[in-house]
This record gives structure tokens, sequence and C-alpha cells, in this order.
């Protein structure tokens, strides 16, 4: 596909989720969904395990080691349960109440269609201290309760931009790079993600309206990572 439309896009999610199959129509009983024992399924979970079967995802995590040496490199995927791998660099930095920001520079590469996403989450993790932080550990020693190893963290909601801050843009063109050398794939174009897909059945869509592009052909939930 050399130029991708709107159009394009919503037939190629079609190929992957059936239309019809309404939540409020499964039959709990099946063993099997209804909407799982269509054509459209079984390329999804074909396009899945040629995903995890191939190279491409082990060079790219290696690729990412030899971009960002002595770097924090994750990997988010979560095979079947969405229709991308994720990978990301992490960071912390101090805050001045004590907090810590985590800043997650990730990326998103559908197993469905040739195109990936860059985008960035930040998150505010705050301390927590106990006293006894699990039964089977014994109680601090008097004076010890500032103890990292007894220091808790709460974290914030992420938060998701795609249009990422000048102070990770290197980072984020470093990670372009590598996603584009080892799979020769395209960022996919924001200016579609919205578009509603009324009527498909999108697994493991858990919104209340209809999915969208964003949402079939990557996840409907970026936001969180490890």
């Amino acid at each position: 596909m050399t130029e991708e439309s709107q159009e394009s896009l919503i037939e190629l999610a079609r190929r992957y989720y059936p239309a019809g199959f309404p939540v409020e129509d499964d039959d709990l009983a099946e063993p099997v969904p209804a909407h799982q024992r269509t054509p459209e399924h079984a390329k999804f979970m074909a396009a899945w395990d040629k995903a995890l079967n191939g190279t491409d995802w082990k060079n790219l995590m290696k690729g990412l080691k030899r971009a960002f040496p002595g770097e924090n490199i994750g990997n988010g995927t979560q095979p079947y349960v969405s229709a991308c791998m994720r990978c990301f660099l992490y960071r912390t930095a101090p805050l001045p109440g004590g907090e810590q920001l985590a800043t997650r520079i990730a990326a998103a590469v559908s197993v469905l269609v040739p195109f990936y996403i860059v985008y960035v989450t930040t998150q505010v993790w705050h301390p927590t201290y106990t006293e006894y932080p699990m039964a089977a550990v014994p109680p601090p020693k008097r004076g010890d309760a500032g103890d990292k190893s007894f220091h808790l963290q709460h974290f914030s909601s992420p938060q998701l931009t795609f249009d990422p801050p000048a102070t990770v843009r290197q980072e984020v063109n470093a990670l372009e790079h590598v996603i584009k050398e080892v799979f020769g794939y395209r960022r996919f174009p924001l200016a579609f993600a919205g578009v509603a897909l009324p009527g498909l059945r999108v697994g493991f869509f858990n919104g209340e309206n209809s999915p969208t592009l964003l949402d079939a052909l990557f996840s409907d939930n970026l936001a969180h990572l490890p």
C-alpha cells in the first residue's frame, strides 16, 4: 500500500474483525464466543502467530539496547490482547516534593498493518512509607522506617501524548529510526486515529462507544505500560 486513506484503513480493519456480534448478544454458555469463530478472527490470530514466530521484534529489542546503551528498555507486549507489540525507554527524575516523574518514550508496532506509533507517557510516583509492607517481612528496627526497603510507591494515572516534548525529541527520532530499519514500517497517520468503526467487533475493546481505527489497529489502552 503506497498511500493510505481513511477508506483503505477501514478496509484493513475489516479483514481482522467481524461485523456484527454485539457484546450484549454473547452467549456466555458457549465455550468459544461467536465472534471468535469467524474468518476475520482467525486472520487476527494468524497475524499474531506470525509476529511472535518471527525475528523482527527480537531484532528491534536488540537494536534499542544498542541505540540506548545503559538505558532502561522495557517490553510492553501483551500477545493476542491487543493488535500491537509495544516497547519503551523509561527514565525517572526527582520532583521537589519527593516524588518521582516517570517518563516513557514508547512505540506501538501493529501486527495487522505496516504502521507504528511513537508516543510519550508521564506518571508521578508518590512515595508512601509503611513500617510493615508485607506480613512475611519482620518489623523494621527503630529508626529504619525511612529505609528504602520500606519505601513503597503510589502511582498517578499515566498521561499520554502523541506530540512528544522537545526534551525527548532525540530519543523519539532514534526509536523511530530503529523501527524503520528493522520493520520498514511507516508512521500511522494520526489524522485517522479517531475514525469510528461502528458495528465492528474488536474483541479486546472495552469502551462504551464504537472502536476507532487506533483501537482496532493498535490498542485501546496504549497509556498503561509496565
